[in-house]
């Protein structure tokens, strides 16, 4: 072996340790939910963040077919950071953090599970049909098994999802969340010939939806949140969480296409697109893809 086949080595060493540093998202590396964050928008320097998030950015990305490779990053980010046990002893959860720079600290808490763990098994779904990479997928399958259960783990008699074990409010924006990730790990199960209790997760997706159109529906909306007997009924002329709140059983297949279009439009009446760029980033990108979705299914934006 002579010297420049001696350097051509070192330096492909040198390459590839350089890679595994930047996938292993250290200090000197850029961050992968900083990357799917700032194609949409910059960071700062420090920030809060949470993993829900971080997964509707990625969607959004998707959405527009771009990306795929940093999406696949980022959930290999998510894997190792889902709980076996966290602070109220339950499984498949995950924290949120702060990130300075491109370090990340953890803070234990969770605005939700039942969202959390839906968006997730949503953009698990999304990925294995725009890429069909099932590897990161199969490796990983246990965790998503647990992630999964926390839906069932948090229903309540009436069908609904508490957001957490030690906040047990019905929020309708997390229980078509949890809806539609139900549906996705039963889609995403089938397509890898995994073996889980099929009827079983099926029965939890149309409790969910039973819960929302038995328990939620108030006047021409559905209420945002119930929480006991109480519950509270969402104004068309307040943004969020109220209006808002409605366009989720749009995006999650909730109701008969007419139904979802016509709920749509009497959202689009009242927010049209025109303002939606004053809307919180996260807010605007959910409407985007509810919008994309509708146009896909043969809405025609007039």
């Amino acid at each position: 072996m002579n010297w420049k086949q001696i350097c051509l080595i070192t330096s492909c060493l040198i390459v590839g340790m350089a890679n595994t540093t930047l996938a292993q998202g250290n200090g000197s590396a850029v961050h992968p939910v900083r990357v799917i964050y700032d194609y949409e928008t910059t960071m700062p320097e420090e920030m809060f963040f949470t993993p829900y998030e971080a997964c509707l950015f990625a969607l959004a990305d998707m959405d527009k077919g771009k990306h795929y490779a940093d999406v696949e990053r980022l959930l290999a980010w998510y894997f190792p950071r889902v709980n076996k046990l966290d602070k109220y002893g339950v499984s498949g959860t995950v924290y949120d953090f702060t990130l300075t720079g491109n370090k990340e600290k953890v803070v234990d808490t969770y605005d939700s599970v039942d969202g959390y763990s839906g968006v997730f098994l949503y953009l698990l779904n999304e990925y294995y049909k725009a890429t069909g990479d099932s590897k990161i997928i199969l490796a990983n399958w246990s965790k998503i098994n647990d992630i999964a259960y926390t839906i069932p783990f948090l229903q309540q008699k009436d069908g609904l999802t508490i957001a957490y074990t030690e906040y047990p409010e019905e929020y309708l924006m997390d229980n078509c969340e949890a809806y539609g990730g139900i549906r996705a790990y039963l889609e995403l199960a089938k397509a890898l010939k995994q073996k889980i209790d099929y009827k079983y997760y099926a029965a939890v997706a149309n409790s969910i939806k039973n819960g929302i159109y038995g328990y939620l529906p108030m006047g021409n909306t559905l209420a945002w949140s119930k929480s006991g007997t109480h519950r509270n009924k969402s104004n068309w002329n307040t943004f969020y969480p109220d209006a808002y709140a409605q366009i989720f059983p749009v995006f999650y297949n909730l109701g008969t296409l007419q139904d979802r279009i016509y709920v749509w439009q009497l959202f689009v009446e009242k927010y049209p697109e025109t303002i939606w760029h004053t809307f919180p980033i996260e807010q605007r990108l959910f409407c985007e893809l509810t919008k994309a979705k509708l146009v896909r299914e043969g809405y025609k934006n007039e």
